[in-house]
């Protein structure tokens, strides 16, 4: 929809002011001191519960580092610093550097620490961490994942080999490692606790310089960065609560202490309120097959549709099409909370109008109630006035960067995933939009699809749903 006069009454009341906010880098380190962390040491016994900030061999410390005031971690014991914030969705970014001491485990194999995200719960009291995601920091392995309190995550990638093992900068440290290479567009793997996934390559700077890692995380997914080179991306980090998994969304950062010694210096922060356009393509979707999907055109599923407001949508084999307008034929089967909806379109004509409404409540014959409580994605004009209009739009809130549609009379497909307040439309295989709703709209609702009163045609097919976490 990008004219609401016929059916909101004018455009202003369609197009509701909305001013994204902004993201803005935020420093966790003060040059000073650790006021704006809290230590939590492991204890020999691995005895249960910590005490923060109780560190009386001075694991953490901030010293002078060639003139500089940084983070001293001497790894003479596990811990980490954690920071008071929890953060959502959100770009971490630091920069280490190794010192000479090694001890314990890794006094004579590579060099480890690392940097732990989303991380909830109470510490574990045997490593003081959080449970949570990893991006390791090890000699040949920065970017790493590695489980933490059992914590899993899929990826794309491939089982590690005797013979592939030979390319991979990280080589196994036991014969009993069974890890995985990330493989951008390889095989979906899920991990399991004793499982590892390592980069494909490695851009550390030698012994003695400073290396930048950075964390990007925005709905549900990972992607981890070296020295400006994304090294391994990995999605759906879930941990198990009772017999329930859960999906790890937000939680507090941690820097680890793991037997070597390291420093850290600017350590800050930004929340993100979409994916930044330059990582578009690194996303995955969080489901890979058509199992589990409930299919919403079906013959079974086609008595709980109704239209609301004028018009009408015909079905014939498989297809909706939508006539007059302007109106919304929804699906009242059941509401839908966090999902992955796919689907085709197609246009008969340039910009003919119509749009997929997400988790709006019970509209009974007002579709407006759509439009005010739930979210639409666009379907419409791919170079329109205005970038909230295009195809793919999340209407009227946040433009796509594409609208990546096929020529008219061609079949476009769609994934739409939302997740708590997040969305990602996926138009032809190209993600287009990423968008997290600070409006903080409904999180539950009933599925729509729109007919336009253009005296044009849109038909639509193959809708169907999956629920994630």
């Amino acid at each position: 929809m990008v004219v609401g006069a016929g059916l909101l009454g004018s455009v202003s009341a369609a197009e509701p002011a909305y001013t994204p906010p902004k993201s803005e880098w935020k420093h966790l380190f003060n040059g000073k001191d650790l006021s704006n962390w809290d230590k939590f040491l492991a204890t020999p016994s691995g005895s249960a519960p910590l005490v923060a900030n109780v560190d009386p061999k001075g694991v953490f410390t901030v010293t002078n580092l060639n003139g500089e005031n940084v983070i001293h971690v001497s790894g003479q014991n596990y811990g980490a610093i954690t920071t008071h914030d929890e953060f959502t969705n959100f770009h971490f970014r630091v920069q280490f550097q190794w010192g000479v001491g090694r001890f314990g485990g890794r006094a004579h194999v590579g060099r480890d620490t690392g940097i732990l995200y989303c991380g909830i719960g109470a510490p574990n009291p045997r490593t003081g961490w959080l449970t949570s995601v990893e991006n390791n920091v090890m000699e040949k392995g920065v970017g790493q994942w590695w489980s933490v309190n059992g914590a899993i995550i899929d990826c794309e990638g491939e089982w590690i080999t005797d013979e592939n093992e030979l390319y991979i900068p990280y080589k196994r440290e036991g014969k009993g490692e069974k890890n995985i290479v990330w493989r951008k567009g390889g095989p979906r793997i899920t991990t399991t606790r004793g499982n590892g996934i390592t980069p494909p390559f490695d851009v550390e700077q030698v012994f003695g310089n400073w290396n930048t890692v950075e964390v990007v995380f925005w709905g549900g997914n990972c992607i981890h960065i070296l020295n400006g080179h994304v090294n391994l991306v990995a999605f759906n980090p879930r941990y198990k609560q009772g017999d329930q998994w859960r999906a790890l969304t937000h939680g507090r950062i941690q820097l680890q202490s793991e037997d070597a010694e390291v420093f850290y210096r600017k350590a800050e922060v930004r929340s993100l309120y979409e994916l930044p356009a330059e990582y578009l393509d690194q996303v995955v979707s969080p489901v890979g097959s058509e199992e589990g999907f409930i299919p919403l055109l079906s013959d079974a599923a086609l008595k709980d549709w109704k239209q609301c407001g004028p018009g009408k949508f015909t079905v014939a084999d498989g297809v909706a099409t939508a006539e007059g307008g302007m109106g919304l034929w929804w699906y009242a089967g059941r509401q839908f909370t966090n999902f992955v909806m796919r689907g085709e379109f197609l246009q008969e004509q340039d910009i003919a109008d119509s749009g997929v409404f997400l988790r709006f409540p019970d509209p009974g014959n007002d579709p407006s109630v759509a439009v005010k409580n739930g979210h639409e994605m666009e379907i419409g004009d791919p170079n329109p006035e205005k970038p909230t209009w295009r195809t793919g739009a999340l209407y009227p809130f946040h433009a796509p960067v594409t609208a990546n549609t096929k020529p008219v009379g061609q079949w476009n497909s769609y994934e739409i995933v939302a997740r708590g307040h997040d969305y990602s439309i996926r138009i032809n295989g190209k993600v287009v939009n990423t968008w997290t709703d600070t409006t903080q709209r409904t999180l539950s609702g009933f599925i729509g699809l729109q007919n336009y009163n253009d005296g044009k045609t849109v038909r639509h097919r193959n809708l169907r749903v999956k629920e994630v976490l």
